[in-house]
């Protein structure tokens, strides 16, 4: 059975019978700011809540004169790491993951375009080509399919 992607980057909180509400105090990151809010979450008899675990968001840039870069880190299970890169409509970006398990892959969402919010191009993919449709912040999303995952993110864009 497959498993959306994102459900795996959620982790399966489940509170003891006696506590029926805790607070929870989460981390939202966006390419202008940071945001800290607390989230109630409540347990009712039978059910079962997703939570969010904390992720990391970091802008990728590029070396002067250079069309592509780079980055070797790993991304904890039930956490993800979040690029955000500019890019210009009509470029053409192409990016690859490569994972000592095969276990990590990534998502591409496109910044928001007008009034409509953004959109996912493609998830769940080791590797992706596209020519952009839109200027501004794209994110490149990267999750595990299992367990940790150790990875080399390589992102080009002509």
């Amino acid at each position: 059975m497959s498993i959306p992607f994102s459900r795996r980057w959620m982790a399966l909180l489940a509170l003891p019978l006696s506590l029926s509400t805790i607070a929870l105090h989460l981390t939202t990151a966006t390419a202008n700011a940071q945001t800290d809010c607390v989230t109630t979450v409540q347990n009712t008899p039978g059910s079962r809540q997703l939570v969010a675990q904390r992720s990391r968001v970091q802008r990728m840039r590029f070396a002067p004169g250079e069309d592509s870069a780079s980055i070797k880190t790993s991304v904890l299970n039930g956490t993800r790491d979040m690029y955000l890169l500019d890019a210009q409509e009509g470029q053409t970006m192409q990016v690859k993951i490569t994972s000592l398990e095969n276990n990590a892959v990534f998502a591409i969402v496109a910044p928001p375009n007008g009034t409509q919010p953004r959109q996912v191009l493609k998830q769940e993919v080791v590797t992706w080509s596209k020519v952009l449709p839109a200027t501004g912040d794209y994110q490149i999303v990267v999750g595990s399919t299992r367990g940790n995952a150790s990875y080399r993110l390589e992102v080009t864009i002509r």
